[in-house]
C-alpha cells in the first residue's frame, strides 16, 4: 500500500500536503477541523455526563424506587462495565467498517437507552436502559478519539486533544450540576432525557461534517470468544465488589437467593468471594487466550503486543487507578452533601461548580505547557494535585465545617483533572501506529471505564464499612437508651450506609431521641465520607507514581535557530524539568508522610490494611514507606539530574 493510499486512508486528507505539514507545525486548527472537534466535544458531552449526572439524582431515585445503596452503585457501576467491556471490540470495528459509521449508530443507540431510562418504572427497566447506554457509548466513544488522531497533526494535535481534556473534564463535573437542576425543578428523568435533543443535533453535524475514514484490516474476524471472556470476567469481578457488602467479603453474612437460586449461609465462602476469584480466572484466561489468537496470525480484540511501547503501557495502568479514585470521589462527596449537609440536588451539584471550572481552564493549558515541557510531567503535575486535594477534603469534612471550605480544595483538584485527562490520552495514542488508532483509543477509553466502575464499587464498600463500624461503635457506646426496637433500627440504617437519607419515619421512630440519633447517624457518615475519600486520594497517589514510569514524547523543534540558542533554551528547560522533577518528588515524599501519619492515629485504617492488605500497612507503620520513597527518590535524582 502507498504512502498516499494510507494517508487517505486514515482519514488525513486535508488539501495539501504542505498546508498540513504548516498547519501541524503552528498548531493553529483549520476552520473545517474546528466543526469537526465541535461535533466530536458534543458527542464526547453527553456520553461523560451520563456517567456522572445522574449521581446527584440517585438519593431521589432511591427514594422513589425503594433501594438500597448498592443499588444505587449498580446504576453508576453497570453503565461503565458495559461501556468498558465493548470498548475493545467497537474501537477495531470502528477502524474496519467506518468511524463516522459506527459512531452515528452508537449515538442512535444512546439515544435510545436514555429513553427507557428516562421513562423507567422500576430498578430493573433502569438498569435495562443504561446497558443500551453502555452499549451506544461503547460504540460511538472509541470513534471519537480516532477521529480526533487522525483529523488532527503535530502541535495541533496536543491543542485539539487539549480542548477535548477541557470538554470531558468539565463535562464529567457539570454533570452533578445539571442532574441537581432537574432532580430539583424539573425531575430526575430529565437527566436522562437531556440526552436527547444533545444526541439529535451531534448526529445532524457529523453527517455533515465528518468524512468516513476507515484501516481495512483483511486478517479481522470478530472475537467472539474473547467479547465474552472479558465481559464475563469484568461482571464477575464487580459483581462481587458490589454484593459483597451485603452477603460477606469472605464468609457468607446472609443467604443470597434469586429466581431458585440460593446460596446459604452455611457454605464456607461467600457467594462474592467466589466470583471474585471466578472473574479472575476468567481475565486470565481472555489474557491468554488472546495472546495465543495473536501467535495463530489472527486479530485479537486487545492486541498486548502494543504493551510493547512503554507510553501505552503506563499511560493505561495511570489511567486505571486514577479513574478508581475520580470517580468515587464525586459519587460519595455528593451522597454526603445531601445526606449530613442537608443540601438540595441543585445545591450539591453547585457545589462542585467551582471545580468544573477550573477543569475547563487547565485542560487548554495543559495542551500549551506539554508542548513545551513534554506531557509526561503535565500529567504528574496534575495527578499530584489531585491527590492532594482528595487528602486534604478528607481532613476538612466534618459535621461542623461549612460546605464553602471545600471550594479551594475543588479549585485545586479540578486543576488537577485539567492538567492530567487530557495529556495522559493524548501520551497513550501518541505512542503507538496511527493505524492502530481505534484499538488505542478503545483500550484507553476502556480502562478508564473498568477503574470508574470498580473505583465506585470499591469506594462504596469501604464507606459502607465505616459506617457500619462507626455507627454501630458509637451506639455501642451512647448513654442513650434507644430501646431494643431503635437500635435495631439504627443497625439496619447503618449497614444500608444511609444511602437515601434522611426518611420521616426514621425521624418520627425516634421521637424525642431524635437528636442524639442523628448526632451518631452524622458522625458515622462523615467518618465514612473521609476514609472513602482519603482512599481515593490512595489511587491517585498511585497513579501519580505510575505516571513517573511515562516516557515523556517532547515533539520535535523543526524551528531552523542558531546552536548557541538551541543550547540555551535546551539548559533553561532542562533547569525547569530539573525543579518540576524535584517539586513533584517532595509532594509525593510529603503524601507518603501524610497517610502514614493518618495510619498510626486511624485505628479503622489500621483494622482494614491488617485484614485485607498487610504488605501495605507494614510500609504504612513508621514511616517506612516514607523513608524508602526518600531514599530511592534522592538516588534517583541525583542520578538523572547531575551524574548522567
Amino acid at each position: 500500500m502507498s504512502e498516499k493510499l494510507q494517508g487517505r486512508e486514515s482519514g488525513q486528507n486535508w488539501e495539501g500536503s504542505a498546508g498540513q505539514a504548516a498547519q501541524a507545525e503552528s498548531g493553529k486548527i483549520q476552520p473545517k477541523q474546528l466543526l469537526i472537534l465541535l461535533v466530536l466535544s458534543l458527542s464526547l458531552a453527553i456520553i461523560v455526563i451520563d456517567a456522572t449526572i445522574v449521581i446527584v439524582a440517585l438519593p431521589q431515585i432511591q427514594r422513589d424506587f425503594n433501594i438500597t445503596l448498592k443499588d444505587l452503585e449498580w446504576i453508576t457501576s453497570l453503565y461503565a462495565l458495559i461501556f468498558g467491556s465493548f470498548l475493545l471490540s467497537w474501537g477495531k470495528l470502528s477502524d474496519e467498517y467506518g468511524r463516522k459509521l459506527i459512531f452515528m449508530a452508537g449515538i442512535s443507540t444512546f439515544i435510545v437507552g436514555s429513553i427507557i431510562d428516562g421513562f423507567s418504572l422500576n430498578l430493573s427497566q433502569m438498569l435495562v436502559g443504561r446497558v443500551i447506554q453502555g452499549f451506544g457509548a461503547a460504540m460511538a466513544s472509541p470513534s471519537t478519539l480516532s477521529i480526533l488522531t487522525t483529523t488532527f497533526t503535530g502541535k495541533s494535535r496536543n491543542v485539539a486533544f487539549g480542548i477535548w481534556g477541557a470538554t470531558a473534564g468539565a463535562a464529567a463535573v457539570l454533570g452533578p450540576v445539571l442532574g441537581g437542576y432537574f432532580t430539583t425543578y424539573i425531575s430526575w428523568r430529565w437527566a436522562f432525557f437531556i440526552n436527547i435533543p444533545i444526541g439529535i443535533a451531534a448526529l445532524a453535524g457529523a453527517a455533515f461534517v465528518i468524512k468516513e475514514t476507515r484501516f481495512k484490516d483483511p486478517k479481522y474476524t470478530t472475537d467472539y470468544a474473547g467479547l465474552v471472556l472479558i465481559t464475563a470476567g469484568l461482571a464477575s469481578v464487580l459483581f462481587g465488589l458490589i454484593e459483597a457488602q451485603t452477603y460477606g467479603w469472605v464468609f457468607p453474612s446472609q443467604e443470597f437467593s434469586v429466581d431458585g437460586f440460593s446460596w446459604p449461609t452455611s457454605y464456607p465462602i461467600s457467594l462474592p468471594l467466589l466470583s471474585i476469584i471466578v472473574g479472575i480466572i476468567l481475565l486470565a484466561i481472555f489474557t491468554l487466550y488472546e495472546i495465543r489468537r495473536a501467535r495463530k496470525g489472527r486479530v485479537p480484540l486487545f492486541d498486548f503486543s502494543l504493551l510493547k511501547y512503554k507510553g501505552f503501557r503506563y499511560g493505561l495502568f495511570t489511567v486505571t487507578i486514577v479513574a478508581m479514585g475520580e470517580f468515587g470521589a464525586v459519587f460519595i462527596i455528593s451522597i454526603f452533601l445531601q445526606t449530613v449537609k442537608g443540601l438540595s440536588a441543585i445545591d450539591a451539584g453547585l457545589t462542585f461548580l467551582p471545580m468544573a471550572i477550573s477543569v475547563f481552564i487547565f485542560a487548554p493549558i495543559a495542551g500549551i505547557l506539554a508542548t513545551r515541557f513534554g506531557p509526561k510531567w503535565i500529567i504528574t503535575t496534575g495527578m499530584v494535585l489531585e491527590a492532594t486535594a482528595l487528602f486534604s477534603m478528607s481532613q476538612i469534612v466534618s459535621i461542623s465545617n461549612p460546605v464553602y471550605y471545600l471550594y479551594p480544595i475543588l479549585v485545586i483538584y479540578g486543576a488537577g483533572v485539567g492538567l492530567a485527562i487530557s495529556q495522559v490520552t493524548s501520551t497513550v495514542l501518541m505512542s503507538i501506529p496511527w493505524q492502530k488508532a481505534g484499538v488505542g483509543s478503545g483500550a484507553n477509553n476502556t480502562v478508564r471505564q473498568i477503574g470508574s466502575a470498580f473505583g465506585i464499587a470499591v469506594i462504596g464498600a469501604i464507606l459502607v464499612a465505616q459506617i457500619s463500624a462507626v455507627g454501630q461503635a458509637e451506639l455501642a457506646a451512647s448513654t442513650v437508651n434507644f430501646g431494643q426496637m431503635g437500635i435495631a433500627t439504627l443497625k439496619a440504617a447503618f449497614n444500608s450506609g444511609l444511602s437515601g437519607g434522611i426518611d420521616p419515619s426514621l425521624i418520627a421512630s425516634f421521637g424525642t431521641n431524635w437528636l442524639a440519633a442523628r448526632g451518631i447517624i452524622f458522625d458515622a457518615l462523615t467518618q465514612g465520607t473521609r476514609w472513602a475519600a482519603f482512599t481515593a486520594g490512595i489511587f491517585v497517589s498511585m497513579g501519580a507514581l505510575s505516571s513517573l514510569l511515562i516516557p515523556d514524547p517532547r515533539p520535535k523543534q523543526q524551528n531552523k535557530v542558531a546552536p548557541k540558542v538551541m543550547v540555551e533554551e535546551s539548559q533553561a528547560v532542562g533547569r525547569t524539568l530539573g525543579a518540576i522533577v524535584i517539586g513533584q518528588f517532595l509532594a509525593i515524599l510529603g503524601l507518603s508522610a501524610a497517610l502514614s501519619s493518618e495510619y498510626q492515629s486511624n485505628p479503622f485504617m489500621q483494622q482494614w490494611f491488617s485484614s485485607y492488605a498487610w504488605p501495605l500497612g507494614y510500609l504504612l507503620g513508621n514511616y517506612l514507606g516514607s523513608m524508602m520513597i526518600g531514599i530511592i527518590g534522592t538516588i534517583l535524582i541525583l542520578w538523572r539530574l547531575v551524574i548522567r
